[in-house]
This record gives C-alpha cells, structure tokens and sequence, in this order.
C-alpha cells in the first residue's frame, strides 16, 4: 500500500490537469444553455466563494485574482462559479468564457483558444489583425472571462483583451499561484487558504468513509495522515481514496511513513 500511497502523491498534479474544463470553453446566453448545475465538495471555501462571488456583482471590481498554492482548489472553486454564473447570472453577462493559460505562456495559443471559444473562424495570421478581432468581438457584449492556471504577467490588450471597465461591466478572474502575478494584472486578490485542520479532517472522512472511526487504533494514525495533507484539499482527497475501506494499522502506518 505505501507504493501505491506514494504513487498517488506524484499523480496529483496530473489529477489537477484533468479535472480542468477543456482549454476553451463558451456558453451563450448561460441560463439557457441547458448545462446542470454541478459542484464539488467544497469543504471550508464558503468564504472564498463569497468574496469572488460579491466582486463579480460588484459594480467597482473588474479583475479579480484567485490565489493560492497547488492542489489548494482554486481551478474547484472557480468550477463552481462557473456553474453559478450559467444558473443565476442571465440579466448581467452574456458569455461565460474559460479558457486555460497553463505555464508555458503562449500568446497566438491563448488568441486561438480565444477565438475557439467564442466561434471565430479564421482569426487572421497578422498580430494586429488577430488582436482588432478579439477585440471588436468581446466588446460586443458583457461578458465574464476565467483565465485557469496563469503563471506569468502578460498584456491583456496585446492578446485582445479589452480591459474590464465600470462602462463595459464585463469581468475577468484569473487562478494562479502568484498573488504578485494578480496583482501585476491589477486584480483584486482572493487568496484561497489552506483547510483547517477540522475541515481537513471532515474531507477526509467522507471521502475515505467514516467506518475508520469505528478502529480506536487508527484514531492517532489518521490525525498524522490528515496533517501530513497540510490542508491541500486535492492532497486530502487522493490520499483518503487510496484507504478507502481499510482498515489494517500496519497498511495506515505505511501510508504515515510514505507521507512522511
């Protein structure tokens, strides 16, 4: 089991990837789109999800930066907005845009998958061109755009980006773990904290079954497991799957050690 504890751990970063929408994504006229709503467990992130949500409505915010390390749940958080924006926001926007930087910044990459998501066909192979275009179309209507997983400063105008204004009411939210990149861009920063050690805990059980709190010998063995997680909810979430329905003390310790 400790191979298989430690071979989760290195999957991490790879289970972020693929729990991210595709790179570009659209929905017209969101509340009629006919998409579910759909959330995640999203223990202990009430807060978080206020305050970007209360930006979003806020008539004085334009960009706003979600921040915090890997693994902590921003791209979940933000998952969750995305899904809020299409039930409850069809008077104010119009487009719900998201699109994933990742951290090799390529700007023609980011113009395509821009223009993917919002139906462009042909955008023009001159730089000028490729950026009056995203321009004149974003500009159209009022629109939020999710920037995922932006590791670096760039120029929102030199991609095509118009800058969102109190007259355009459109919005921009970007993920990253830099709140100096958030604030490089002039977002307004949401930091995203680590689980407490309750709300770690509290995870951890429902995703690994509450069945383990019925062993009195794995009670001291699961508190260290569930603190090596540090609060990373993604951490929590693939470590407690991996002992889901154990329940061998020696199998616990050798996921500590692993761990550890």
């Amino acid at each position: 089991l400790g191979k298989r504890v430690a071979q989760t751990v290195e999957q991490v970063e790879g289970i972020i990837e693929r729990g991210r929408f595709p790179e570009a994504l659209v929905i017209d006229n969101p509340s009629t789109a006919g998409v579910p709503f759909q959330s995640e467990h999203l223990e202990g992130e009430t807060m978080v999800i206020e305050d970007i949500w209360n930006s979003l409505m806020s008539d004085e915010i334009g960009a706003i930066g979600v921040c915090g390390m890997g693994g902590i749940g921003k791209t979940t958080i933000m998952k969750y907005i995305y899904y809020q924006l299409l039930e409850k926001t069809k008077p104010l926007f119009g487009k719900i845009i998201w699109v994933t930087v990742s951290k090799e910044l390529n700007i023609p990459k980011l113009q395509e998958n821009l223009a993917n998501a919002m139906n462009i066909i042909d955008l023009p192979e001159s730089e000028p061109e490729r950026v009056a275009v995203l321009m004149d179309k974003l500009r159209q209507r009022r629109y939020v755009l999710i920037l995922d997983d932006v590791w670096k400063q760039f120029s929102l105008t030199e991609v095509g980006i118009p800058k969102p204004t109190t007259s355009n009411g459109s919005k921009l939210v970007l993920t990253s773990r830099s709140v100096d990149v958030c604030r490089s861009m002039d977002c307004k920063v949401v930091k995203v904290p680590p689980l407490s050690n309750e709300e770690s805990m509290n995870l951890f059980l429902d995703t690994a079954g509450h069945g383990v709190l019925k062993v009195p010998s794995l009670q001291e063995i699961l508190g260290n497991i569930v603190s090596e997680c540090a609060g990373l909810p993604l951490a929590i979430a693939v470590i407690a799957g991996s002992m889901k329905g154990i329940y061998d003390v020696a199998e616990w310790r050798n996921a500590l050690r692993e761990l550890r």
